[in-house]
């Protein structure tokens, strides 16, 4: 009996943490849909950056940073970031979105556990200089396409596009744009699979040089 009253209290505890928690970053965001789900442990960082659309799921350990400035380059950097989550995505455990530009995650998108996404990298052209203390570089937006998924573990990384209903392959590293329709895998990704509409199945291809986005 005393071990399922614990057991009661705890679990309304919890619920009461959570609605907390959703209702502490909701009033924080720059805009925050309707049904937003939150897991422990959860960072965000320029969170007046940040759009949230609806029934959007942020699992545990989710970091999300719309970085505004970078101190230890010199000179400091200042950015006018906007990174958008919309409705309907899923960002599983130990997932990791960085933006310094702009990062659209389209709708109904999965991504799988420890997935690092960021439009930016360190520069390094100065030999003499640390990495840490050189400017962070943007090549402009990146945008993963409404209902992809993006497999555990996968960086995507720079100004990427990945088209509309894409699967990513575990463990793989994406730097050029995937065309809609497209199951791509590997370091650096190239797509091994398009849909075809008229056959309705995933038909092979011949997967594209190291570097070079998928033409076909």
């Amino acid at each position: 009996m005393i071990l399922r009253t614990l057991g009661a209290l705890f679990e309304a505890w919890r619920k009461f943490r959570v609605l907390c928690m959703r209702h502490y970053w909701a009033s924080r965001f720059a805009e925050t849909g309707a049904r937003l789900s939150i897991g422990d442990q959860f960072q965000a960082y320029g969170v007046d950056h940040i759009h949230v659309g609806d029934d959007v799921v942020l699992a545990n350990r989710v970091t999300l940073r719309a970085m505004t400035a970078y101190p230890w380059a010199d000179p400091p950097q200042a950015f006018e970031p906007k990174l958008v989550l919309k409705s309907g995505c899923f960002v599983n455990n130990g997932c990791q979105i960085s933006c310094i530009d702009r990062v659209t995650i389209g709708e109904n998108v999965m991504l799988a556990e420890y997935c690092f996404i960021a439009d930016n990298n360190h520069s390094h052209e100065d030999p003499d200089r640390a990495i840490k203390h050189q400017p962070l570089r943007s090549a402009g937006e990146l945008v993963i396409g409404d209902g992809s998924w993006i497999g555990a573990n996968c960086c995507v990384i720079g100004a990427v596009r990945i088209g509309r209903h894409c699967v990513v392959g575990a463990n793989s590293v994406v730097n050029t744009d995937l065309p809609d329709f497209s199951l791509a895998v590997g370091a650096p990704a190239r797509v091994v699979r398009r849909y075809d509409p008229a056959s309705r199945t995933w038909a092979k291809v011949n997967p594209s040089p190291p570097n070079c986005p998928d033409e076909a």
